[in-house]
């Protein structure tokens, strides 16, 4: 998972932004009634996002009893319809994230927005920026509608979670043939006991061992010619000098992406170095 910054839109503005062109009055001034209390719930939540108490925000069905969830979710909708003010907001959290990258897995690439706390269950939170994340369509779709029911099943938030100084994924070698990876969290003895077990969380509940596993897969394929190569001239300690260089440039742009993990895994093995990297015919 990758740090994002925090947005800085003031969630009661954009509100009235994303409200900016109903036309029915009744609804516009139900909508524009409960401005504060869009701005209470993004002021709870950035308290509890905190404070790992997300999970004690009350679900809703009915605003200021008059607003419904369904017309505040169809708030989000016109703040993604193209041309409106509130789209501008969307559009400048679409392009948060570096490169373009999913900061929930870190591996493909951002076309829409999660909603952190989704919007079905806590309406007010539809188009509060804080709860609003660039996202990669399969984060989105695992998240779907979930939402927590104990601190511990918090994911991680990439604008308040930083994780990134700290080595957390590893990998380790399967020794098959091919040879194959396999991702895990391995938290830091330092780390608080509940920050570990959302980590896993995180990274169990978006299959990211799965996802990780196929790309190390694809990678493998992509180096094991050159990886011959090295072998017949220099042996293992030739193979693992390459791979070590490998791990040291992947480390020094993300410690924890997918190819760090799979390339100090690699360069540890000593059946992977010694020949284990072949496709040898059954």
């Amino acid at each position: 998972m990758r740090r994002l910054p925090v947005p800085i839109d003031n969630p009661g503005n954009v509100f009235i932004d994303c409200i900016d062109l109903v036309r029915n009055t009744n609804l516009k001034a139900r909508l524009t009634e409960i401005r504060n209390l869009v701005i209470e719930a993004a002021d709870e939540f950035e308290e509890k996002v905190t404070t790992g108490q997300l999970h004690t925000v009350i679900r809703e069905t009915l605003i200021n009893g008059n607003v419904t969830s369904t017309e505040l979710q169809d708030v989000y909708e016109r703040m993604v319809r193209k041309g409106t003010l509130g789209r501008k907001i969307y559009d400048k959290l679409i392009i948060a994230s570096p490169s373009g990258i999913c900061p929930l897995c870190s591996h493909r690439e951002v076309t829409q927005i999660d909603h952190y706390l989704p919007k079905a269950e806590y309406p007010r939170l539809s188009v509060v920026p804080i709860n609003l994340v660039p996202s990669c369509s399969d984060c989105n779709k695992s998240k779907l509608t979930k939402f927590p029911q104990a601190p511990e099943e918090e994911t991680l938030h990439p604008y308040f979670d930083n994780i990134e100084n700290d080595v957390w994924l590893t990998a380790t070698v399967t020794q098959s043939n091919p040879a194959s990876f396999q991702f895990q969290v391995t938290p830091p003895d330092h780390w608080d006991p509940l920050l570990s077990d959302r980590v896993r969380f995180h990274f169990n509940s978006l299959s990211l061992n799965k996802l990780y596993s196929t790309q190390a897969a694809v990678e493998l394929v992509q180096i094991n010619f050159r990886l011959i190569k090295i072998y017949a001239v220099s042996g293992s300690p030739g193979v693992r000098q390459y791979l070590l260089e490998g791990a040291e440039s992947r480390s020094h742009a993300n410690l924890n992406s997918w190819q760090t993990a799979m390339y100090k895994a690699m360069t540890a093995d000593n059946w992977f170095c010694d020949g284990g990297f072949r496709f040898l015919p059954i």
